[in-house]
């Protein structure tokens, strides 16, 4: 299953991205940044299936959210690393 990650600045903003695009009951969690692309600083993310992928981008704009960045989750040997996509 691949996943990708959305990176804000706040837990709060995350959350109100999730409460949007989770209308459907599908999974979007809301997680710690893993320390890999946090860049320093308390980040939050939202974690979902790429399907969602246009949602998540297209409701933080709407509700004037900015994504810090945009990151393919890849999972190697039981390890997972972040490929940045924007």
């Amino acid at each position: 299953m691949e996943y990708y990650l959305a990176k804000y600045s706040s837990m709060t903003l995350a959350s109100r991205v999730k409460k949007r695009v989770n209308r459907d009951g599908s999974y979007v969690g809301v997680i710690h940044t893993p320390k890999c692309i946090s860049n320093g600083g308390c980040t939050y993310s939202l974690r979902f299936k790429k399907n969602k992928l246009n949602e998540v981008e297209n409701v933080s704009h709407e509700l004037g959210i900015k994504i810090k960045g945009l990151y393919k989750e890849i999972k190697e040997n039981g390890e997972k690393r972040y490929e940045i996509i924007r």
